[in-house]
């Protein structure tokens, strides 16, 4: 039901564009297309007030009256934008066809758009509308909200009470989280006393803590433990924390006392007590604003341990987090086994492999493994049973209660969402099973579909919000980069992946709203099989098939698609773009084998706001690109790193065109970019003379990477003068400055002088001879510096200019070819020096930094390189002071040892000593170690 919801917010401002914009419409019609905007936006109240209600516990006839109403703007959608456009061209419309109330129009629209036909069009819009909400009120649709919401037993329950005997996976974290809680006892009270342990739903976040308490509730005076949940009673929770502190007292509670009274009398019970306080499955910080101030002792060792699945909420709670990771592949199967057979030895070998294949499945989820397995326990132990039950976790078609009750915990996380998390948290439906999902890509298709309500930031920053809340909710598990040290990257979250049972229930729901119709590589759709009968397919996601196209092109659902994804090769699947009339999203992520005639028929995609064409390997794009009009976002990434792509001459007619990412690309003599106001974005573009001059002339670029082919130089001419010429052009503008340079070249500093001081990120990959000089507080908005220095050593003036930057939040400096007379350099502690770094990354193997108490106070994450044997040498001569304990913030440690010339006793003493000084810091950081 949400999913109409954000619909209809894509649908009325273009409504109300089309009214005050350019189009010269008669007073009469825009009176109609105001009258009509009136009634949609009607329609839309209603639909929040369905939204509210879990979609599960609405009535049929609500169900259907909801999808009506989103397939009616969807239809509405595809006419107002056919009409903006053709209005914008001043020429006759495209061939256009939706089928409905719409199919009278089409000869019409074939025509010129005049007022009498638009006219037209809106009367039998406005027929439909009328239809729709005559049934709205005979359904009472406004009435929804007010009707009672179905209470379920929380599914969680059984965490509470599970013997201690039957937990697998358990006792690490546990012990760690036992041992933070109390090595703070001897600590200032300035240390908080709460942890929170966060995790995905099912995750066993609850039976950790209950575990917890248990076996520590001994060394407090009291203890409770309450659940939260995302709907709270407050007065009753703080009941509940009185009969438990001391149920003679508080076992009759007088339902007259109010909620000040019960936090009094909770007060009064813990003054000079020490408490152990459990506060389970907190979703939102609201709750915590009322529930701390009930707890608000502080002076006699009480502790406070709350469970969360979104780690936002952790945060604004303050205090230590816990993340909890899942289960390794030795605990799941010994998980699996207890809740099947007597021990794991009772296990017949022929299982062993399909419980692989469940397992991976599960991902290390505790509920997801004990549901399955309780699935199991009740079924022949053959394997071909086993098999069936492996295929319907990605189908969906068992519906035994274990898996009823994993869906109830997964449908918690997801009826908690806002309409606008639960349409895009739906999208990635389309995507195939172990699919890397990159960040970039799929909030460029997001805001291409409509899916981002427009905010006081832009598109683009709004969509990276909606990312890293479904993190925070744990919807979506995050990807970092394995190189800590990659030299172009910012080494933040880059792409994000989905637990097995997440997607399947997200098919599920996106199948019963006909949101996206996948067809996997076996021939057959993700989710309901009325699918197969459906009518309308609004997204099409192609799975690694060479016959999937053909079924559907026989039921000619094509001409209504607004999204085509293909995963595979997609030479072998597309079905012809001509069949697509309304098409905005088009992503092909395997074109290895794709040529222009495959891309022939592309000009006829007026609508495309989004086109992706991951790993295309031709020389030069067709020449019809240039008539996608309403194109925004070009990504033609994953060709060869030595391969140059030549954009056709037709490119600069891409008025709306708001970011070209490529590997690299060449700009043909002849193209101009003066018309391209909408340019922000510009990846991969190799510097040429006439490139450099059309980039002056973008006023509006906001990042700009330039990628230098492998070519001797005199095949491209200067390239350093030509840097420096396009950067004093472009210098009003620019935020984002990525330099791809071959290692064999070598940067100076005179082609660097005329760096936009309004930068706010700088890679490159070169090396320069010796430190930047451009590097001064002038550079006030950067925020990313990543560079790389050769035979230069690192001075204390360096540093001291580096700290002057007042918004560096991230700084990786790469030092090569570096004698050992490297000294160790000092970070002083200064309110004015890196206010803002997060994120430090050196690696130099001789140099040695020291931390003074103070210096670095936001530092979270550290990643150094050590030569082992000095490292060795320093520990064993207590000269192994780095003053990490001196970082406050301090949370992730990342280690590059260099191992050559040395044996394996030397490599693993250096490793100790390093992790006995982190294991002494209070934050009990994270430590990896790479080589």
């Amino acid at each position: 039901m949400d999913i109409a919801t954000g619909a209809m917010n894509t649908l009325l401002p273009k409504l109300g564009e089309l009214v005050v914009g350019e189009y010269k419409l008669q007073k009469g019609v825009k009176g109609e297309i105001q009258e009509l905007e009136k009634e949609l936006r009607s329609m839309t109240a209603a639909l929040r007030k369905v939204a509210e209600v879990p979609v599960d516990q609405l009535d049929e006839l609500v169900r259907i009256w909801a999808r009506d109403v989103r397939e009616l703007s969807y239809d509405i959608e595809d006419a107002v934008d056919t009409i903006m456009l053709q209005g914008i061209r001043h020429e006759p419309t495209m061939p256009f066809s939706i089928k409905g109330f719409i199919d009278r129009t089409i000869n019409l629209f074939q025509m010129a758009a005049t007022n009498h036909q638009i006219h037209n069009v809106t009367k039998d819009i406005m027929d439909q509308v009328k239809m729709v909400n005559e049934r709205r009120k005979r359904y009472k649709i406004d009435e929804v909200s007010n009707r009672p919401i179905v209470e379920t037993i929380d599914p969680r329950l059984e965490g509470m009470y599970t013997r201690a005997a039957q937990l697998v996976g358990i006792d690490g974290p546990k012990n760690e989280l036992a041992k933070r809680l109390l090595e703070q006892e001897g600590l200032s009270r300035k240390q908080s006393n709460i942890i929170s342990i966060v995790g995905f739903g099912g995750l066993g976040k609850t039976t950790l803590a209950n575990s917890l308490l248990q076996d520590l509730k001994e060394q407090f005076d009291c203890h409770f433990f309450v659940s939260i949940s995302f709907s709270p009673d407050i007065k009753k929770i703080f009941k509940n924390i009185l009969v438990q502190l001391d149920e003679n007292k508080y076992g009759h509670i007088d339902e007259s006392w109010e909620i000040k009274l019960l936090i009094d009398k909770i007060i009064e019970f813990l003054k000079n007590r020490r408490c152990l306080c459990v506060i389970d499955d907190l979703w939102k910080e609201l709750p915590w604003d009322t529930i701390k101030l009930a707890l608000q002792d502080g002076n006699h060792g009480s502790k406070i341990i709350i469970t969360t699945r979104n780690k936002a909420v952790a945060e604004y709670v303050g205090g230590g987090i816990y993340e909890l990771k899942p289960l390794s592949t030795d605990n799941s199967r010994e998980l699996f086994y207890k809740r099947i057979f007597e021990s794991a030895d009772d296990c017949p070998p022929d299982l062993s492999k399909v419980t692989g294949k469940i397992l991976k499945k599960c991902g290390g989820v505790p509920l997801a493994i004990i549901t399955t397995a309780s699935l199991l326990a009740n079924k022949p132990r053959c394997s071909v049973e086993w098999e069936k039950v492996n295929s319907s976790i990605r189908s969906g078609s068992e519906n035994s209660h274990p898996m009823e009750t994993m869906n109830t915990i997964l449908r918690f996380s997801y009826n908690d969402l806002p309409f606008h998390l639960k349409t895009c948290l739906l999208s990635l439906s389309k995507y195939p099973e172990d699919q890397m999902i990159r960040k970039d890509v799929l909030v460029w298709s997001w805001i291409a579909e409509g899916f981002i309500t427009p905010s006081g930031s832009s598109l683009q920053e709004t969509g990276d919000g909606y990312f890293n809340e479904l993190i925070n909710r744990s919807l979506i598990q995050p990807v970092n980069r394995k190189d800590p040290f990659y030299v172009l990257g910012e080494m933040e979250v880059y792409a994000c992946q989905l637990h097995d049972m997440v997607l399947e229930l997200i098919i599920k729901l996106s199948a019963e709203e006909g949101f996206v119709t996948a067809s996997l590589s076996d021939g057959d759709q993700a989710g309901a099989s009325s699918l197969h009968q459906r009518e309308i397919i609004r997204r099409l996601s192609l799975h690694n098939s060479s016959n999937t196209d053909a079924s559907i092109n026989e039921r000619k659902l094509l001409s209504k698609v607004r999204s085509l994804y293909v995963f595979g090769h997609a030479d072998l699947m597309m079905p012809s773009l001509s069949e697509f009339c309304v098409l905005r999203v088009l992503q092909l992520e395997n074109c290895s084998g794709l040529d222009n005639n495959h891309l022939k028929d592309i000009c006829k995609l007026y609508l495309l706001k989004f086109l992706r064409l991951q790993g295309l390997k031709v020389t030069e794009l067709p020449e019809s690109i240039g008539k996608l009009e309403s194109l925004e976002t070009l990504d033609i990434r994953g060709a060869d790193d030595e391969s140059v792509i030549m954009l056709p001459l037709s490119f600069g007619k891409l008025g709306k065109l708001v970011r070209l990412h490529a590997e690299r690309v060449e700009l043909p003599d002849g193209v101009s970019l003066e018309n391209m106001k909408s340019l922000r974005e510009l990846v991969g573009i190799c510097p040429t003379l006439h490139a450099v001059t059309e980039i002056g002339k973008l006023g509006g670029l906001k990042a700009l990477e330039i990628a230098i082919k492998e070519e001797p130089e005199s095949s491209t001419g200067n390239w350093k003068e030509l840097i420096g010429t396009c950067l004093q052009m472009c210098s009003s503008s620019l935020q984002v400055l990525v330099l791809r340079v071959p290692l064999r070249y070598l940067y100076f500093q005179n082609f660097m002088a005329h760096v936009p001081t309004g930068l706010r990120t700088y890679m490159c990959s070169g090396y320069f001879d010796e430190f930047p000089r451009w590097i001064d507080p002038s550079f006030s908005y950067l925020t990313v510096l990543s560079i790389r220095l050769l035979n230069v050593h690192v001075q204390p003036e360096h540093l001291d200019k580096l700290a002057e930057l007042p918004s560096l939040r991230f700084l990786r400096i790469q030092v090569l070819g570096l004698s050992p007379r490297q000294e160790k350099l000092v970070i002083h502690s200064s309110p004015s020096a890196f206010p803002c770094l997060t994120d430090l990354r050196i690696l130099c193997q001789l140099m040695f930094l020291k931390f003074e108490p103070g210096a670095m106070p936001k530092l979270g994450r550290l990643c150094l390189r050590f030569d082992a044997r000095r490292t060795n040498e320093h520990f064993r001569t207590n000269n192994f002071d780095y003053g990490f304990e001196n970082l406050p913030s301090l949370r992730h440690v990342v280690i590059v040892l260099n191992i050559l010339a040395l044996n394996w006793a030397e490599h693993t003493e250096a490793q100790d000593a390093i992790r006995k000084t982190i294991n002494n810091h209070p934050n009990h950081p994270s430590l990896h170690f790479s080589y």
